[in-house]
């Protein structure tokens, strides 16, 4: 009986070594963080931060992993997401600088409309020193967000349910707009009344309920959301440049460290360029399908553009005393 007693009580100590060892050498568990996104799977920003997600897990050696939720599964809204990475309810959200314009107003600078002469010329900015100043001035404002990069999201015009040649077919439109200090003055200068509170994907309904008259967007977006189906004219305005921005919840990279947060910085920055190409390739392919499916596409020539753009040139002077330096830098790049 003694033996039994003994022989028990030893494998039990070998057990217990062995649950130890396996404790002491075995693997934490990965940090699971999440991603918000509006947009859905395949599209440009979605493939982006997959991509993202991807990076940090490969350099991280597995430490930490990103869930990306695509298609507004988390935040339809893009301002709810915004909020949630400021109280640090949520870690990462891919959204449009346009919402984040409203509580740091320097961004309101690259929404100026015709700032941008073309698409290299926005990008190159974007990937440069004025870039990451405005990506700096996320963390400066103090409300609890990083911006860790600039994606491309296009070029932004106009699509109706009615035909739109001149500046003076805008006046008293109703036009979705995103919430945004510049968007909300562009549409007063231009005579339309500017709606908010809409978020992209109820835009077709409220169009083919009459709540709205159209709204302004890039091609891409005009035709993933399938808002094409409900305003078949698009007018090649070219008002604005929006970029979109990968933020992270200063509370996040708080809680990660300053070496795991450096990793997910690089990582971002990393992406930067895979969007960029993504995004060339659907702008292409959305023009094709809008064009296939009998919409129509209005060119502006230099001169009608250039009514758009004579209206809307105050919004330049709301913005010379506090900003006048970076718009003319920008104008100068």
């Amino acid at each position: 009986m003694m033996v039994i007693s003994a022989v028990v009580a030893a494998a039990a100590v070998v057990f217990c070594v062995k649950i130890a060892k396996s404790c002491i050498g075995g693997k934490a568990a990965p940090v699971v963080l999440r991603l918000s996104e509006v947009q859905g799977d395949g599209y440009p920003t979605a493939l982006a931060c997959g991509e993202f997600s991807r990076l940090v897990e490969e350099r991280s050696g597995g430490r930490i992993k990103i869930e990306v939720y695509t298609g507004g599964r988390i935040y339809e809204d893009e301002s709810d997401a915004l909020g949630a990475l400021c109280d640090g309810s949520l870690d990462f959200a891919r959204i449009s600088s346009a919402p984040v314009s409203n509580r740091v107003r320097k961004l309101c600078v690259i929404h100026l409309p015709y700032l941008f002469r073309d698409k290299n010329h926005f990008m190159g900015v974007l990937s440069g020193k004025i870039g990451d100043e405005m990506l700096s001035s996320m963390k400066e404002s103090g409300i609890g967000i990083e911006g860790l990069c600039f994606y491309d999201s296009g070029v932004r015009s106009l699509y109706s349910v009615s035909p739109v040649h001149s500046a003076d077919d805008v006046i008293g439109m109703k036009i979705r707009i995103q919430t945004s200090p510049a968007m909300m003055r562009f549409c007063e200068l231009l005579g339309a009344t500017g709606i908010t509170g809409i978020p992209s994907n109820e835009v077709y309904n409220k169009i083919l309920n009459g709540l709205v008259d159209g709204a302004e967007n890039n091609i891409s977006t005009y035709k993933s959301k399938g808002d094409y189906q409900a305003a078949p004219y698009y007018t090649k305005t070219e008002h604005v440049y929006v970029p979109d921005v990968l933020i992270a919840s200063e509370k996040t990279l708080k809680k990660l460290g300053e070496k795991d947060a450096t990793l997910i910085r690089e990582c971002a920055k990393m992406t930067q360029e895979f969007e960029f190409r993504k995004w060339l390739e659907f702008e292409e392919e959305s023009e094709r399908v809008v064009r296939g499916a009998k919409n129509t596409i209005i060119e502006l020539s230099d001169e009608e553009r250039g009514e758009f753009r004579r209206k809307v040139m105050p919004m330049y002077r709301d913005y010379e005393s506090d900003f006048g330096d970076i718009i003319r830098a920008i104008q100068k790049s």
